[in-house]
């Protein structure tokens, strides 16, 4: 056990993590996955000038210097693209081999490797979380996987703390602290009952499958996401981890002045980060690639076992006013035909979805994170909305997408959630 896994535990009952470490899965190794392949011909310039434009517009209006993006679309072709510079006002150019943060996109290999420890009989969907962390109070009759599909009831932490993470990026927290504050909080549910948004979920999800396995994370997605979908460039770093090796995409936010404005002048720098303040609700990083890769995975239920697969992509809506066609499945959301996920952590905003039935594929990255993680939701749905109507090549036939959205109306939605905008 690693000096880092002891401090984040520590309050932990040890006894228990004693007894819970006969059901360790050291040594396990998990089948690779093969996935449909996806096009690398690239899109008419018809298709890719219009996604150029819109990849521009959303830098502007979320006050971005870099974007990467990539859409595939399996009858058209693909488009892969890093727009702009790593810093305001700066000269060096984005690159598609960048990595970043992913946040919330992280949620769902979480589940990912709750549904293969299950699969194994590590653990069982329905076990109480109490049974793995006794010593916290609060968690009684709260299932290993109602904290998957937000259903637990438990507060989100980063209703409270999020304001302090990008304005003390470097700080370690630990997991237990997280999840105290959003225990501490009101309960949006009785457990089971519907789904509402809480980063507590999957640091709680996190911190039991950890105690199941004695295994930490780093590894844990490594074994059942990374090495089964060849993910070379992603990894889960370690907290006290704060510059990122290799290619990497500076990550920026605008705090808010002393009047409480956004200081659109005085971007903070958010390149150094501890990804203790997100754990296992947000703490990877990969590349575009890779996040190409596993939103594929991801609709498909790929990295699931056969077994629950239909029965894991059961949707919850998403609010009691939502549209029927938005919900949320094993750790990420339900957009009509595409599943997929959208992630802020601070320094970078992302999304992915992906459809199983036409493989249409986006990704899409923003390196300024201040209009957080639904405008980059938009985005991706607005680059959807374009590629769905891609022109097929020679010998394809276009297929019927059925976005629920037009381009139009993500334009519309993207120009209403603009932060830093020039006065008119």
């Amino acid at each position: 056990m690693s000096n880092t896994r002891g401090r984040r535990i520590g309050v932990l009952a040890t006894a228990v993590t004693v007894i819970l470490g006969l059901s360790a899965c050291a040594g396990t190794t998990a089948a690779p996955v093969s996935l449909p392949d996806q096009p690398t011909a690239e899109m008419a310039s018809g298709s890719t000038e219009v996604l150029d434009a819109a990849l521009a517009e959303a830098m502007a209006l979320s006050a971005s210097s870099g974007a990467i993006a990539g859409v595939w679309a399996p009858w058209s072709g693909s488009w892969v693209s890093a727009a702009g510079t790593t810093a305001p006002g700066g000269s060096e150019k984005m690159t598609t081999d960048m990595r970043f943060r992913i946040g919330d996109n992280t949620k769902p290999m979480t589940c990912d490797v709750l549904y293969a420890l299950a699969e194994e009989g590590t653990v069982a969907l329905d076990d109480e979380v109490s049974t793995y962390l006794p010593s916290i109070i609060g968690l009684d009759d709260i299932t290993l996987e109602q904290l998957c599909h937000g259903t637990s009831g438990i507060g989100d932490y980063s209703a409270t703390l999020g304001s302090s993470f990008a304005v003390n990026p470097t700080r370690q927290w630990s997991p237990v602290e997280l999840i105290s504050d959003g225990i501490a909080r009101p309960r949006t549910g009785t457990p089971g009952e519907a789904y509402a948004s809480s980063d507590t979920n999957y640091v709680l999800l996190g911190l039991a499958l950890e105690e199941a396995t004695t295994t930490e994370w780093d590894e844990l997605y490594q074994r059942y996401v990374f090495d089964r979908l060849s993910m070379e460039n992603s990894f889960f770093p370690e907290p006290t981890t704060l510059a990122i090796s290799g290619p990497f995409a500076p990550g920026w936010a605008i705090n808010k002045a002393a009047d409480g404005t956004l200081a659109c002048d005085a971007p903070s720098d958010l390149t150094e980060l501890s990804n203790s303040q997100a754990f296992t609700a947000g703490g990877v990083v990969s590349t575009i690639d890779d996040m190409h890769t596993y939103a594929q995975s991801f609709a498909t239920a790929a990295l699931v076992p056969d077994e629950v697969g239909t029965e894991a992509w059961k949707t919850v809506p998403l609010s009691a006013d939502a549209p029927a066609w938005q919900g949320f499945g094993p750790g990420g959301l339900q957009m009509g035909p595409l599943r997929g996920q959208m992630g802020s952590i601070p320094g970078h905003i992302s999304a992915m979805f992906s459809d199983p039935t036409t493989g249409l594929t986006v990704v899409v990255m923003l390196n300024n994170s201040t209009a957080g993680a639904g405008f980059a939701r938009l985005v991706a749905m607005k680059l959807a909305a374009i590629a769905a109507k891609a022109p097929p090549v020679d010998g394809e036939k276009l297929p019927a997408v059925g976005l629920p959205w037009s381009e139009e109306q993500m334009t519309e939605q993207l120009a209403a959630a603009a932060v830093c905008q020039p006065a008119a």
